[in-house]
């Protein structure tokens, strides 16, 4: 018989909402304004890093609502299977 695992649904939920709030956050993140005109080339580099930022926290954003989304299918999977599992053991006959 192969080893059992025990699962903490509820714990993998808080993750999820953890992943959640990561995730807002890194999207919401306020842009600073660049100062100087874009024609000096300290300002255009900082705009360019400012961009740069901004796509890597959008990625990141993404990453953690899907990792959030998995972790909420993760839990209700489990719990189902478990509750499954449970019934058929109540319902056999010794």
């Amino acid at each position: 018989m192969a080893g059992s695992i025990k699962v903490d649904d509820d714990g993998l939920n808080t993750l999820a909402g953890q992943c959640d709030t990561a995730a807002t956050t890194l999207a919401g993140a306020p842009r600073p304004a660049t100062g100087g005109s874009l024609h000096q080339a300290t300002t255009a580099a900082v705009e360019h890093g400012y961009v740069l930022i901004q796509a890597a926290s959008g990625a990141l954003a993404g990453r953690a609502t899907s990792t959030g989304t998995k972790l909420r299918t993760a839990a209700t999977a489990y719990a189902s299977t478990d509750e499954a599992s449970g019934q058929q053991i109540r319902t056999i006959e010794v």
